[in-house]
């Protein structure tokens, strides 16, 4: 009995033994695991998310927040998405970052395997920097365009359908570490398949007009125009499109207004004009009516059509009657004549202001404020302050009222790009970058280690102006050389 007790304590002494090298060997392991996530001098990572002073990477599903506020970023592309490689002093033990000290951030790209994407959705707003959109789930996104290509082929109109071409991820309504590559609303295919993804919920209501607009045959600005409704005129409405159209019965039949122009409260007589996203319709209004659309005053030309048809008497005259040759500059109905015949003409200067549906020109120390929202737009790195624009347009310079631009375009590359100026505030800093907010949103980081630097000092929320060379940055990139760093004040 005793041999047997002895033998069965040897045996559970080998069990012993066994399981505690095995707890060991798991103990092990568990230390082996804890040093994987452990880093010394470097990590390879994916970007998040880059703000100045605060860069967000992802590796293995986990997050990391570095501080690079004392960091060198060697990159001209920092993009949602982008591999890179942060290099640190201390070790870095999980993913808290609170003991380490970034020194450098490298991205490396990727390039080769980040493909274009498109965000589809209706013009809510344009500004000099920046284009909002409305998706068709409702969601605004605004995206930085000053340092793109434009191709509006319809005009620049509230609720015109608008293709954003762009590298990068977005996340949510986050659109900073993207890069825009192309704004255009000539692509039909993109457009239509979003608007088969249209989905339009059903209502039954009376909506009144706070301004005047165009009814159309679809909830697109380039569809056709079959009517309009004065300001405080009342409608039905039976449809409310995601994307900020409104469903409406005309004559009948299924019609479309775009909603910002729309309230169930009609508005008093006395009213204004209602402002759409807080500032005034893109829609030209005369008197409580909308100003008509590009279309109809290109096709509408009285004064011409019915001379050559209505006035059958002129046809032959004009060989048989010599007399009436002096005739024509002395008869006051036919002078006119010549300008409206739609013979178009053009202008090149420089761009002093910028706004949905107008743009302000310098010619020969001569200034022009034109109405631009049915003209086609064609622009090689967005339209800014001190671009070279070429307008072409219908009419005389001297009565802007009765003036149609038809297009505007600029050059490329403008010279003015050379020497870009872009104001903003100061909303975050590294060693050698600034990132500024410009007052319509545009967030925009520069290197200025190689600037002139005439700031005295430099504080977060502090204004300044930045000249940049934008003709020295590629198409993809997002991060520019800043040539000058100026007080905003300064002369």
């Amino acid at each position: 009995m005793k041999k047997f007790t002895r033998n069965m304590a040897v045996i559970m002494g080998v069990i012993v033994l066994i399981c505690s090298f095995s707890l060991t060997g798991c103990k092990k392991e568990e230390a082996k695991t804890e040093v994987i996530v452990e880093s010394e001098g470097q990590m390879s990572g994916v970007l998040v998310s880059f703000e100045g002073k605060t860069l967000v990477t992802e590796e293995a599903g986990k997050e990391y927040n570095f501080d690079v506020s004392n960091a060198e970023i060697k990159t001209r592309n920092m993009r949602a998405g982008d591999e890179l490689v942060v290099y640190f002093e201390g070790k870095l033990k999980g993913n808290d970052t609170s003991k380490i000290k970034v020194t450098s951030v490298e991205d490396l790209g990727g390039n080769d395997h980040q493909t274009e994407k498109q965000a589809v959705g209706t013009l809510v707003n344009l500004t000099e920097n920046t284009i909002t959109i409305r998706q068709n789930d409702g969601t605004e996104l605004l995206f930085n365009s000053n340092n793109c290509q434009h191709e509006f082929k319809n005009g620049i109109r509230e609720g015109n359908w608008i293709v954003v071409t762009y590298i990068g991820e977005i996340k949510g309504t986050d659109t900073k570490n993207i890069t825009v590559i192309k704004i255009t609303d000539n692509d039909p295919n993109t457009v239509k398949k979003e608007q088969k993804e249209m989905k339009i919920k059903a209502v039954n209501e009376t909506v009144y007009a706070t301004a005047g607009v165009h009814i159309r045959e679809s909830y697109t600005t380039d569809s056709k125009v079959l009517g309009s409704l004065a300001k405080g005129a009342s409608i039905q409405r039976t449809g409310a499109c995601e994307n900020g159209w409104s469903r409406v019965q005309y004559e009948s039949k299924d019609a479309y207004i775009y909603g910002e122009y729309l309230t169930t409260e009609k508005p008093k007589k006395d009213a204004p004009a209602a402002k759409t996203n807080g500032k005034p319709p893109a829609t030209v209004q005369e008197g409580d009516k909308p100003k008509p659309v590009r279309q109809p005053v290109e096709s509408n030309t009285p004064e011409q059509q019915p001379a050559e048809s209505n006035t059958p008497e002129q046809q032959p005259a004009e060989p048989n009657t010599p007399e009436q040759q002096p005739a024509e500059p002395n008869t006051p109905e036919q002078q006119p004549a010549e300008p409206v015949q739609q013979q178009e003409q053009t202008f090149t200067g420089t761009v002093l202001d910028v706004s949905m549906n107008t743009l302000t020109v310098a010619v020969k120390q001569q200034e022009y404020t034109l109405y631009i929202a049915d003209a086609e737009h064609e622009y090689a790195n967005g339209i800014q302050t001190g671009n070279t624009v070429t307008v072409t347009y219908v009419g005389n310079l001297e009565d802007l009222e009765h003036l149609v631009v038809t297009k505007v375009e600029d050059s490329d590359p403008n010279e003015a790009a050379k020497n870009a100026v872009y104001t903003g505030t100061i909303v975050d800093a590294t060693m050698n970058t600034l990132t500024i907010q410009t007052e319509d949103g545009a967030v925009m980081t520069f290197i200025k280690e190689d600037a002139v630097n005439n700031l005295e000092a430099m504080s977060y929320g502090q204004k300044v102006k930045i000249t940049a060379d934008m003709t020295a940055s590629k198409a993809e990139e997002n991060v520019f050389q800043a040539k000058q760093i100026d007080p905003a004040d300064s002369e």
